[in-house]
């Protein structure tokens, strides 16, 4: 199966900026912008340059003209769809249909503007976890999930180094930038993010924030994440079953081997003692940890195909990041709250590219007819 990172770039790189704005004014039509906008109280009392709806598609372009300085991006925004200003007004104080405005009022509109506009559209495309269907992988009525993230570079400012908790270098080549990680709450078969945010620590998934996108009897695949016994109590605690990659599954003691070729076994805890109660799942070369004890509740070969169909997806970013001309996600907001703002932004770009494609018709073929 092809991932569908892959999948939304060959997308993309066939669609003109100028459709994905389009598609972008489709997902998000002015008169529910405008809704939001005065839900919030950030709609102008008076005429300006930069109304906030105008600033709500400026954040969501800057995804898709990534080269562009902020002028060049609203000047496209401005000529791909007119009439996100004030419709019929008159120019005052140079504050007129013909008047240009620079990047530091921009970013003073972006500031006025704030987060919480483009964090309501993105949770309202994002829609319920409830929502998502049985998975056809796992007998009975349960729902998947994976927790995921994805890491993206901030522009070095002090600002973003005091928030973002300081200056975090990687092996990559070429300069440092501070770096936030965004976990992501995803929907593998309909290739959807559920609920996103910013990791609360090193390797410490904002749980609390994420927790009611989790439908209770949920099993949470953990993504590529090492596995860490505190975040398992963690996950436990939200009532929910888990499914984590262990490459060391083979060397846990056995306790009781199952029917299914699975086995019980108990995890050591810090201090050495064997605490939590696990059921291991392996193959060669790979092997998996799962909450789930009872093998008919979710047999050895449905949870390897679970975590197969969930590490070859990828998180489909690859959409985005042919805008910024790199194969990196790299923000350019220079404080905290710009941040946010833009990263909201990037999760309502990323829909709206994921909308393209129907990926749960991909469960319908095999890797052989994908393959071409």
């Amino acid at each position: 199966m092809p991932r569908a990172g892959q999948t939304a770039t060959a997308l993309g790189a066939r669609l003109p900026q100028r459709v994905v704005l389009g598609l972008l004014m489709r997902a998000f039509p002015p008169p529910r912008v405008d809704q939001i906008l005065d839900t919030l109280g950030r709609r102008e009392q008076r005429q300006r340059l930069l109304p906030a709806r105008l600033m709500v598609y400026f954040t969501l372009g800057m995804w898709i003209f990534g080269s562009l300085s902020y002028e060049e991006v609203l000047a496209e925004i401005l000529r791909g769809v007119p009439g996100l200003t004030s419709p019929g007004s008159a120019p005052q104080n140079g504050h007129g249909p013909n008047a240009t405005a620079t990047a530091a009022a921009i970013g003073r509109a972006r500031r006025r503007l704030g987060v919480d506009p483009l964090r309501l559209l993105f949770e309202e495309v994002a829609g319920p976890a409830t929502a998502i269907a049985p998975d056809p992988l796992l007998p009975g009525c349960r729902r998947t999930l994976r927790l995921d993230s994805v890491t993206i570079d901030v522009p070095d400012t002090l600002a973003n180094r005091i928030e973002f908790g300081g200056r975090v270098r990687d092996s990559a080549p070429g300069p440092a930038f501070p770096k936030v990680r965004l976990s992501l709450l995803i929907d593998d078969r309909g290739h959807r993010v559920v609920a996103a945010g910013l990791d609360e620590g090193s390797d410490r998934p904002p749980l609390r924030q994420l927790a009611a996108a989790i439908p209770p009897g949920t099993l949470l695949v953990m993504g590529e994440r090492a596995f860490s016994p505190g975040l398992w109590g963690a996950v436990a605690d939200l009532g929910c079953d888990q499914l984590w990659n262990a490459p060391d599954a083979a060397e846990l003691p056995v306790h009781l081997r199952l029917p299914d070729g699975s086995r019980i076994s108990r995890l050591p805890g810090a201090d050495g003692s064997a605490r939590r109660t696990v059921r291991v799942v392996s193959r060669p070369g790979h092997g998996l940890i799962s909450s789930i004890l009872d093998y008919r509740a979710a047999p050895a070969e449905r949870l390897l195909a679970v975590y197969d169909r969930y590490r070859t997806t990828g998180l489909g970013f690859e959409g985005i990041t042919i805008y910024q001309g790199g194969d990196r996600l790299v923000l350019r907001s220079k404080s905290p709250d710009l941040v946010r703002q833009e990263l909201y932004a990037m999760l309502c770009v990323h829909h709206t590219i994921g909308e393209l494609v129907d990926y749960t018709l991909l469960d319908r073929f095999t890797p052989q007819q994908n393959s071409l």
